[in-house]
């Protein structure tokens, strides 16, 4: 008598073909087409070389008060806003999100200017720097050579890679600013999150 009902739970052990309704697959060999959003909560680690992984976060306040008027980036002086860090993970990236308020004067004649802030990786122990964020400008109108200061805000969120990295790496994160007119750096609010490589 051919059986026309089999208990899946019970009856089927190991690896259900295709062509009797299966998947070909076992559990440790799901193949990700069959992977999608209501089964995602059941993924409890990635395969090897997937980073992305949270492996340390830094948050601090700096009142830093100031001011520049060269043109050029240079650290901020007496490492105001500098923050210091110690890596979790080997060969790690960082996603740096920083804040600031700022204002500049001038009374250039009809003349757009910048105000520039960045954030540079260094190593402690020898002040090296190992990584190199973009220059983030700020534009500022300063109209018909009448003297006028801008108070404004700003925030940037960027990807650096300081490369081979040891954990237990002592790093500096440290910002360098200029402006065309005269610029003031009055706060940074700052995050640093290291990111698996």
């Amino acid at each position: 008598m051919a059986i026309s009902k089999v208990g899946l739970t019970t009856g089927v052990t190991g690896t259900l073909a295709t062509g009797n309704g299966g998947t070909g697959s076992t559990a440790a060999t799901l193949p990700a087409s069959l992977i999608n959003n209501t089964s995602i909560g059941n993924v409890t680690a990635l395969p090897s070389g997937v980073g992305g992984k949270i492996l340390g976060h830094h948050y601090e306040v700096f009142s830093v008060d100031e001011s520049t008027t060269s043109s050029t980036l240079s650290d901020v002086p007496s490492n105001k806003g500098r923050a210091s860090y110690t890596t979790v993970g080997a060969n790690s990236n960082f996603i740096v999100s920083y804040g600031c308020n700022y204002k500049q004067t001038g009374n250039h004649a009809s003349y757009l200017y910048f105000f520039s802030l960045r954030y540079r990786i260094k190593l402690q122990s020898d002040d090296s720097v190992i990584a190199t964020g973009n220059n983030r400008l700020t534009m500022q109108n300063i109209d018909e050579g009448t003297l006028i200061t801008n108070n404004d805000s700003t925030t940037q969120i960027e990807l650096l890679d300081p490369g081979t990295l040891a954990a237990g790496t002592a790093l500096y994160f440290q910002p360098q600013f200029s402006s065309q007119s005269t610029g003031t750096l009055k706060l940074i609010q700052l995050n640093i999150y290291e990111v698996a490589g």
